[in-house]
């Protein structure tokens, strides 16, 4: 019996919910997409406001919240549409909305500010993460994983294939049929130094019918200088790597090219990837007296610089701030410029971890009194130039 009264309370409530989705549909939402959405929407975001979700308008902007549920009077979003304060009117510019739009506002609002559950986002509040960024797969602890076990005729010659025998399974599709040996050297030369292999470089390896002739092959390619200068290339280019300048000036820099045969030289003589990073960020501070150490900091003398010293301050601002965002770019995979004026919006990155970051580069000073090559090395280079 109790349970049969309780249900035309239930309707009830049922069916105000309707209405108020209702009228948020119909008297709130088109008002918000026709005169909000320019400057407070997806693409734009004036003063740190987004009112296409009810999660973001909860956040609000440099303001705060941008309203209280149940208290239009109370909200900064009705205070705006209603030109109380001359310094925060919305829409802008003589655009105030009609008497019977901001009555609709201010009675959404005193309704709790109905909105579709299914649509409200989690918003983010400044300074933190949120669960969801926290459970990123890029972020979690790296874990052991079985290889799926594979079935049929798929061939299987290391764990990876494993993974993708079971993809293409899964997706009806067949495995390629595997390529030749003139292909495989080609690809080997072409991974492994950048280059094509010659004719002859071919045909030595058509000819050697030894059954590990491939895995002799890799290493012979790994030990060679070439190595070195193919994958040192893609760590210069992260590392912004440059014999000039930059700017309009673009002056050369004749002592630019000992970094780039530290790298390439760590490439070819498999240093730890610890080591090779430990080397660039404080190799002055692991071991100053030994300059095969020591040339690993220059990765932090490679920024864009203009001689400008009408202006030293901000261009040393510019300086450490481009060390901090490579720094990020390079060591973590993240686009740390952003954080610079805010939390990131895309990436998990808090601008007061930006500035913890910054910190640590705000004491670096560009020194010309270190010789980071010999005589003799000199000399070497001036005869390959």
């Amino acid at each position: 019996m109790l349970g049969l009264l309780s249900v035309p309370g239930m309707l009830h409530a049922a069916a105000d919910e309707a209405e108020a989705m209702k009228f948020f549909e119909t008297k709130v939402r088109p008002v918000f997409a026709e005169n909000c959405y320019d400057c407070h929407g997806e693409e734009k975001q004036k003063g740190g406001l987004r009112l296409d979700n009810l999660g973001y308008i909860l956040q609000g902007g440099e303001l705060g919240p941008a309203l209280v549920p149940g208290d239009a009077m109370a909200s900064h979003l009705y205070k705006a549409v209603t030109y109380q304060d001359k310094e925060l009117q919305m829409p802008p510019k003589d655009k105030k909305l009609p008497d019977s739009q901001i009555e609709d506002i201010r009675k959404w609002i005193d309704m709790g500010a109905p909105w579709p559950k299914a649509e409200i986002v989690q918003a983010k509040k400044p300074g933190e993460f949120t669960e969801e960024e926290r459970g990123w797969w890029a972020f979690q602890p790296l874990m052991k994983v079985t290889p799926p076990a594979v079935t049929g005729d798929a061939r299987v010659a290391n764990p990876i294939d494993n993974f993708i025998a079971t993809g293409l399974k899964e997706k009806g599709l067949s495995q390629a049929q595997p390529a030749s040996r003139a292909e495989m050297v080609r690809r080997l030369y072409y991974n492994l130094h950048g280059l094509p292999p010659t004719p002859a470089q071919v045909q030595a390896f058509l000819d050697d019918k030894r059954p590990d002739a491939y895995e002799r092959l890799v290493d012979e390619l790994l030990a060679s200088p070439r190595y070195g200068v193919r994958w040192g290339q893609h760590w210069l280019d992260l590392a912004r790597y440059a014999e000039s300048d930059g700017y309009r000036e673009d002056a050369y820099r004749p002592n630019a090219w000992p970094y780039r045969d530290y790298v390439i030289k760590s490439f070819n003589d498999d240093k730890p990837y610890n080591q090779f990073v430990r080397e660039q960020l404080a190799g002055d501070e692991i071991n100053p007296d030994d300059p095969n150490v020591l040339i690993g900091t220059a990765y932090l003398r490679h920024g864009i610089y203009e001689w400008n010293q009408r202006d030293a301050e901000g261009q040393r601002e510019l300086m450490v701030n481009e060390m901090t965002d490579v720094a990020g770019e390079l060591f973590l995979g993240l686009s740390f410029a952003c954080a610079r004026c805010h939390d990131h919006k895309f990436d998990p990155i808090l601008q007061k971890d930006y500035y913890r970051l910054k910190s640590f580069f705000t004491g670096v000073q560009w020194r010309e009194d270190v010789a980071l090559a010999t005589p003799e090395e000199k000399a070497a280079h001036a005869e390959q130039v």
